[in-house]
């Protein structure tokens, strides 16, 4: 029987990645004019972004981190090649974090003004690490940037999440670890966004289970037993989300009989090739999630969005600027 891991229009076919989330959105009407007649008109106040203070925080952290990348980079020209990418991954998320454009490399100098209150620690020359203390800088940097995950809001926190999970990719690829993952809470009570987020979460590792059965199959040695680890990990995953759903007192989705692949998986290079995909699309789910939840949902998923970003590190050996975030794919 065929088993489907993409979306499809087919009512009797389950998709890979569920409905998309959208965020929830608020009219606003104007308010009544109670000033008497011919009463003088007052100046409306100037709404505040409430994300403009965690955007702040979120890019004095990255302009930090490029500066240790820009040190590194300087003393010593060899490294370019390794450090790089990583480096221009830095760049494409303080753009997207809402720096001007044409402020800089990236340097603490170059902070916008709405950072220039960053200490002068910030801007002064950074000592040239070495590989483990960026991948330290890195871990630090993603457990750094865990309150304002919870503080922003849901559009900013799926940003701020995707971000998090490329920081732990560059730790990994500079030898280091990334943050320990963070389970999913189990609650009495689910938001209907909340809801949805972990169906979604549900029918997207139930489908993948069934890939990583193929998966395995096709390959061997220490490959089949990272497609094993994964199998069981998904397994696990899908085990903990029905239990939520349950306790929700909710129906969990059930796993499709079958499911359609994506291409025909013959051998070890297109066995790699949907592991990758099955990932990179859960990171997706996740990504998702962390928009349509908040408090410990949300960084339960922010959490799954990290873990499937380095599996799908695991199985490509390259990261990205934004994992989970399709319409960023080309950073």
């Amino acid at each position: 029987m065929s088993v489907t891991m993409l979306p499809s229009p087919a009512p009797r076919r389950r998709a890979l990645l569920g409905a998309g989330l959208l965020g929830l959105l608020t009219a606003c009407g104007a308010a009544p004019d109670n000033r008497p007649h011919g009463g003088p008109k007052t100046r409306p106040v100037a709404e505040i972004d409430p994300d403009t203070a965690v955007r702040q925080r979120e890019l004095r952290a990255t302009l930090a981190l490029a500066a240790q990348y820009d040190a590194a980079l300087a003393a010593t020209p060899a490294p370019t090649a390794s450090l790089g990418p990583l480096r221009a991954q830095l760049t494409a998320q303080l753009t997207a974090l809402g720096q001007p454009t044409g402020s800089g490399s990236g340097s603490p100098a170059a902070a916008p003004a709405a950072t220039a209150g960053a200490s002068a620690s910030t801007a002064a020359p950074v000592p040239a690490p070495g590989r483990a203390a960026l991948a330290a800088a890195e871990r630090a940097t993603v457990q750094g940037r865990e309150d304002d995950l919870l503080a922003a809001s849901p559009a900013l926190a799926r940003l701020i999440a995707s971000i998090g999970a490329s920081g732990a990719q560059r730790a990994v690829l500079l030898g280091g670890s990334a943050p320990a993952a963070v389970p999913m809470p189990g609650t009495a009570a689910l938001a209907a966004p909340a809801l949805a987020a972990l169906q979604a979460a549900l029918a997207a590792e139930n489908a993948a289970v069934y890939g990583y059965g193929v998966i395995g199959a096709q390959l061997s040695g220490g490959l089949r037993a990272r497609a094993s680890d994964s199998l069981a990990e998904h397994q696990a995953r899908c085990a903990a989300l029905t239990q939520q759903i349950a306790s929700a007192s909710a129906t969990p989705a059930a796993a499709a009989p079958g499911y359609e692949l994506p291409f025909q998986v013959t051998g070890q290079d297109s066995a790699v090739r949907l592991a990758v995909l099955l990932e990179q699309r859960l990171a997706a789910v996740y990504a998702n999630g962390v928009q349509a939840t908040a408090g410990a949902l949300r960084a339960g998923a922010a959490s799954a969005l990290r873990q499937s970003a380095l599996d799908t590190l695991g199985w490509s050996g390259s990261g990205s600027a934004f994992p989970g975030l399709p319409e960023r794919s080309a950073a």
